[in-house]
């Protein structure tokens, strides 16, 4: 019958001859009234959720059967429905959680360099404040002068509004400092204030579409694949770079990346295939 394997399963789970019995009872029952309730044969895949209120219904107003018994039928019937998906006792594969794509030393050398040989300032600054801060594209679009005072031995950027709406302050790096100066003091203030920080020749630098066309035009000219150049990915290229210059600040790295929890870092502690045959050389 159709219980059959289902109630060699609970023998094969080691359940008593009185627990299958008093299963074999409860789906009998249920499968009895479904059939009288709707004169059809029973089909455990046409069961609906409405089909079983209305069995624990009829219980309990027609047949007013103790709440003891019309909870361990429910729990029989659970079982069966358990045990007739046979995906319930196959688990899913465990994904690997991969490092995310970053730039190496070597490809952030040639982005740069490019942008650098062509001489756009405002460029320099950008490219440059995403790899030394890892700041979002958004947030990077967003500030002002006023978020970024800089002097020859100090400097900051500020994030007024992060994911989340949570305000962060990040130290910024001698070249960045340098080459934001070089930039602010190629544009006229009124440019700045009036128009917004990213401004050039085409006017200002307002939404992300923008940047991604430029970085992918600077990686096509230095002989990188312009799929990889992006601006989140020179977020997690400077993630990557203070990770592996300061592996056991977690906290360091969240506090600059504007994360909130350091579950959402740890992902950069996973090592790439490259750092693990690296490691291999050197056991």
């Amino acid at each position: 019958m159709w219980q059959d394997n289902f109630l060699h399963h609970l023998s094969e789970q080691g359940k008593s001859r009185l627990t299958i019995k008093q299963y074999r009872l409860a789906l009998t029952h249920f499968a009895r009234w479904l059939e009288q309730s709707y004169a059809e044969a029973f089909d455990p895949v046409a069961v609906l959720p409405r089909d079983v209120a209305d069995w624990k219904t009829y219980q309990q107003t027609v047949e007013r059967t103790a709440p003891a018994t019309v909870n361990q039928r429910l729990t029989a019937l659970s079982r069966f429905f358990q045990c007739t998906n046979p995906t319930t006792t196959v688990k899913q594969l465990r994904i690997e959680q991969a490092a995310p794509k970053a730039l190496n030393k070597k490809q952030t050398r040639r982005l740069l360099r490019q942008v650098e040989r062509e001489g756009n300032l405002r460029d320099i600054a950008l490219v440059t404040l995403l790899l030394e801060t890892g700041l979002r594209i958004s947030e990077a679009l967003a500030l002002t002068t006023a978020d970024l005072p800089l002097s020859e031995r100090s400097g900051t950027v500020t994030v007024r509004c992060g994911k989340g709406g949570q305000p962060r302050t990040v130290p910024l790096t001698a070249e960045a400092r340098r080459v934001l100066q070089d930039y602010l003091q190629s544009v006229p203030i009124v440019e700045l204030t009036a128009e917004g920080l990213w401004t050039g020749q085409r006017g200002v630098l307002r939404d992300a579409a923008g940047v991604y066309k430029l970085l992918k035009a600077y990686a096509f000219r230095a002989g990188l694949d312009p799929i990889l150049v992006t601006p989140h990915v020179l977020r997690h290229t400077f993630a990557t770079r203070y990770r592996e210059r300061n592996p056991g600040d977690l906290r360091g790295l969240a506090a600059l990346l504007g994360h909130r929890s350091l579950d959402t870092v740890m992902i950069y502690t996973q090592p790439t295939a490259e750092e693990l045959a690296r490691r291999l050389e050197t056991a």
